[in-house]
């Protein structure tokens, strides 16, 4: 089994990263910097390297440094949203040997670990997955999602995010467990899918919405939601929920659940098929506001 390191300092990328890799037959262990990675690599072996570039203490490019001064015998992925182009060029002896520039899909990272893999030693088969097709396999408890019927259309889902790794990310674990999803960027943009789709057969049966995001927040966009008597279900997954005084207030916003931010996909999918089970797709479960 092939052990990989993922050094990450944004914990829901680390954390999604770790899952997908692992779900694919893959031995994951992660670091939140530079100078925890390279703790980790210096106490073990591993054979792929995987680092964001922008960390506080020690850059995902200082990393590399380190290894490859030392002649650690490993493959090395920069997955970053900023590429040091320049450093690199003027230093070809860190070898990269792959790179991906964030937001990139599960699809992109689980094909740049096959290639460098491959490259080093051969075609492999990591568990049941070919490493010669680019598929993505489902995530390990996949199973107990909510199951989609083959005679009816999947659920479809609006995930609102203003991280764009994030919102890439949850759509793509949805979509692999069978439903339909569309994402939006902010609460504004999800408010405009919303609205447009609100008459329509294909209206949306879930809303997961982050809630601290600019111009318009996810407890906003409740409000906005419920202002208009749309009663479709609501899970808030965020890093800063809005105070329990404000949500007592308002109880007609209550969203049916929350997902504190770090959660794994394993929390996503299980909250979805939960809500959905339980509201069977449609609405009804707070009170419209109050006239």
């Amino acid at each position: 089994m092939h052990r990989v390191l993922v050094v990450e300092d944004e914990p829901d990328i680390r954390r999604l990263n770790a899952e997908v890799l692992e779900s694919s037959g893959y031995q994951v262990e992660t670091a939140d910097n530079g100078a925890s990675g390279w703790s980790a690599l210096k106490a073990r072996r591993y054979d792929v390297l995987i680092t964001d570039n922008n960390m506080p203490r020690v850059t995902g490019l200082e990393l590399i440094k380190k290894v490859r001064s030392e002649e650690m015998p490993l493959s090395v992925i920069l997955a970053s949203g900023t590429v040091p182009t320049e450093e690199l060029k003027q230093s070809p002896w860190m070898k990269l040997d792959a790179v991906l520039i964030k937001p990139y899909t599960t699809e992109a990272i689980l094909d740049a670990v096959k290639k460098v893999l491959r490259k080093a030693g051969g075609r492999q088969i990591i568990g049941s997955f070919d490493l010669r097709k680019n598929e993505i396999p489902p995530a390990r408890e996949a199973a107990s999602a909510a199951p989609q019927s083959r005679t009816s259309p999947p659920r479809r889902i609006l995930v609102v995010d203003d991280e764009p790794d994030i919102r890439r990310l949850n759509a793509e674990v949805l979509q692999n467990s069978g439903y339909h999803v569309d994402t939006a960027e902010d609460g504004k943009a999800g408010w405009e899918a919303l609205h447009a789709t609100r008459h329509s057969p294909e209206s949306y049966a879930l809303l997961i919405t982050d809630h601290d995001m600019p111009g318009l927040s996810g407890l906003a966009l409740i409000r906005k939601v419920r202002a208009a008597r749309m009663a479709l279900p609501v899970i808030i997954a965020t890093g800063t929920f809005p105070t329990e005084d404000l949500m007592t207030r308002y109880p007609w916003l209550q969203p049916v659940a929350t997902l504190a931010k770090p959660y794994s996909v394993q929390q996503l999918l299980g909250t979805v098929e939960t809500v959905l089970r339980t509201t069977d797709g449609a609405g009804g479960q707070t009170a419209p506001p109050p006239s």
